[in-house]
């Protein structure tokens, strides 16, 4: 082959049969996407946000109801025993966006969210053999927060605590406590729901890294607050006492039950467009679909409703 011809295949032939390839591999990769399980969702996704806004959408149903339905009548537990006992709380994180996006549980939620101030928290956790007692067939366990639930169930409430700082709220206070939490977080190890130290331990590393060794402000005087920091790796949040307090009140289910005072700013806050659908719609806990799918706990559940509910 002469040189001429080697020269036109380099300069011409080669480039465009490499822009074959190119275009065919791609090509390829567009079909392939297309027909996949990820594109298809998102159609029905994007079919779901300009057909159904959603704070219309159906209720859940079935199995996952039921356990919405049990989880329901015992966060109205819980209320009632606060209220015996002068303890405050209000619906957090998934909990509180159901309450105010669709009166009700966000379809797709399997668990509930409260919070309490840390010293409402701590009273609590003294009084939980008292107020839920095992013999009745309750669980709790106090670890980074305090989970309760009902012995064979699924049902289960997350209660976590938030502290008063010993400073009023700025952009420039709130920059150096989130600095400040994550120095704490470093500290402590956190998995599978437990910490490498005592709530103690936390409470002191909290008090002289965060709060650098002062007592919180009294409430009189607005404080800022901030959630405890070990079972918030993903959750920043540190808000003005006014965004919280005075508590109000919002439906949820038949049900009332306490709310921040500026839930939207609130829920603004932690999730940024909280009146879209989220990327990924289903069972946010693995060990309660796995329970759902498999364990059959409907009796236990019913018959906790028929005994302490009203639904």
């Amino acid at each position: 082959m002469d040189k001429g011809k080697i020269k036109y295949i380099v300069a011409r032939v080669l480039p465009n049969w490499i822009s074959d390839i190119i275009r065919n591999i791609l090509k390829y990769k567009r079909k392939r996407k297309a027909n996949s399980i990820e594109s298809k969702l998102e159609d029905i996704r994007n079919i779901l946000i300009f057909n159904n806004p959603i704070d219309q959408i159906p209720r859940s149903s079935g199995k996952l109801r039921l356990l919405q339905d049990g989880n329901t009548v015992l966060l109205d537990l819980f209320k009632k025993k606060c209220q015996e006992h002068g303890l405050r709380y209000w619906l957090d994180f998934g909990t509180l966006l159901g309450a105010v996006r669709h009166k009700d549980f966000v379809p797709w939620d399997d668990d509930l969210d409260v919070s309490m101030m840390k010293e409402d928290y701590d009273k609590l956790a003294e009084l939980l053999p008292v107020l839920f007692p095992q013999s009745e067939g309750f669980w709790w366990c106090k670890h980074a927060f305090i989970q309760l639930g009902v012995q064979g169930t699924p049902l289960n409430l997350d209660i976590t605590s938030y502290y008063s700082h010993c400073k009023s709220y700025s952009s420039e206070s709130r920059q150096v406590t989130l600095e400040a939490l994550q120095k704490v977080k470093k500290e402590v190890v956190y998995t599978g729901g437990y910490m490498s130290c005592s709530a103690a331990e936390l409470g002191e590393k909290i008090k002289q890294t965060v709060l650098g060794g002062n007592a919180p402000l009294p409430e009189s005087q607005s404080p800022m607050l901030f959630l405890s920091p070990v079972p918030a790796f993903t959750k920043q949040m540190v808000v003005p006492y006014d965004m919280i307090f005075p508590l109000k009140t919002a439906e949820f289910g038949n049900y009332t039950f306490s709310v921040p005072n500026q839930t939207r700013r609130f829920l603004q806050l932690f999730y940024g467009d909280y009146m879209s659908y989220p990327p990924k719609v289903g069972f946010w806990h693995k060990s309660v679909e796995e329970m759902v799918k498999k364990v059959p706990f409907e009796d236990a559940v019913n018959q906790f409703i028929d005994r302490y509910g009203r639904l």
